[in-house]
């Protein structure tokens, strides 16, 4: 009997599509890595616009069998501060929840009191802010493999902004703002700049805890302070971050993931970057919201962007990275906003959160 061969090159197409289906699995199932089973995640393009919706609120509390479930609300990239919180968490106050805030930012709890607070909760509510700060924070303080024993347990995680990178392999970061800083503009930057100063920064790609594969890019379709469109930066990042896949959701969409299926969540009336054919505009005045799955061809370096359908299985939608390289700018952001103890100077009302 003949049995053909596969030329080199299929055999080689052929090995790596098993090899990319074997690593997605292990990303998510093996050690501190979560089984597809257990996920629960909202990832939102926005903190502050997202979860004040009534909709939003429902949706999440729907992610969980308990009517009235206890959140467990993390402010660590908003240092603690209660004007982000009672913004993020009151439509879950209103609609039955009990709100408990584990204050990190600057306090180290016990590990026993951490453990119980993540053992407490239905729900884990992520702040919106500055991104590297509560991702460094969680890891010193170990909460990161908690939060992934919680969802292993069925614990929801949720969020938006910020509060949505921090579930992936990392994203698209405004941490190198000033105005986020704990202290701004921080130990090393002029006490004395000007507004423009202020805003000439730089967005860099931030780690998150790696519960899930890929790069998130929230508020795709807005520009920011700096004055750059998050889309057209979000491309610039991808190319010097090419080894991994992105994700782009616009300020008013939202990734819903349980278990192995995923769903796009839109907000009707909202501005967005999908235009009436399904395309991407970069004004987002002549769209409508949704998310956009990239990534950079290794051969050519162009951008290939895809509109993500309204549903699926998340197999199909992250993928695990090529590769994986940090930031250069990692060391200096950090340098700028140092987790060294002193509690935030001013009200966080003042402070220059992206939520």
């Amino acid at each position: 009997v003949d049995i053909p061969m596969l030329s080199q090159p299929s055999w080689h197409k052929a090995l790596g599509r098993i090899l990319h289906i074997a690593c997605f699995w292990i990303h998510l199932c093996a050690d501190a890595r979560t089984s597809s089973g257990s996920v629960k995640i909202y990832a939102a393009g926005s903190g502050l616009d997202m979860l004040s919706q009534a909709a939003t609120v429902k949706e999440i509390m729907e992610m969980t069998p308990i009517e009235k479930p206890h959140l467990l609300y993390l402010g660590t990239a908003t240092y603690d501060g209660p004007e982000p919180m009672k913004k993020q968490t009151q439509g879950f106050s209103d609609a039955g929840c009990t709100i408990e805030a584990l204050n990190i930012a600057v306090s180290s709890p016990s590990t026993a009191a951490l453990k119980a607070a993540f053992e407490r909760a239905h729900i884990i509510l992520a702040s919106g802010g500055n991104t590297l700060y509560a991702r460094d924070r969680w890891v010193k303080l170990g909460i990161d493999n908690m939060i992934k024993q919680a969802m292993q347990n069925g614990t929801v995680l949720c969020g938006g902004s910020a509060g949505g990178i921090l579930w992936f392999d990392g994203g698209h970061s405004d941490s190198m703002e000033a105005s986020s800083y704990k202290n701004p503009p921080g130990p090393l930057l002029n006490p004395k700049m000007t507004s423009e100063e202020m805003n000439a920064w730089a967005y860099i790609r931030v780690p998150g805890i790696s519960v899930l594969p890929g790069l998130f890019c929230p508020h795709y379709d807005v520009t920011e302070g700096n004055g750059l469109l998050r889309s057209s930066d979000f491309t610039s990042l991808l190319q010097r971050h090419s080894g991994e896949y992105g994700i782009g959701v616009d300020n008013w969409a939202a990734i819903m993931i349980t278990g192995d299926s995923y769903k796009i969540i839109s907000r009707q009336g909202k501005p967005g970057s999908v235009d009436a054919n399904g395309s991407f505009t970069a004004n987002n005045t002549l769209g409508h919201p949704g998310a956009w799955s990239l990534e950079i061809d290794p051969k050519s370096g162009a951008l290939l962007r895809t509109l993500v359908p309204n549903s699926g299985k998340i197999s199909d939608l992250m993928k695990p990275a090529r590769f994986i390289v940090d930031s250069n700018m990692l060391k200096v952001a950090r340098s700028q906003n140092p987790d060294d103890g002193i509690p935030p100077s001013r009200s966080n009302k003042s402070l220059g959160f992206h939520l």
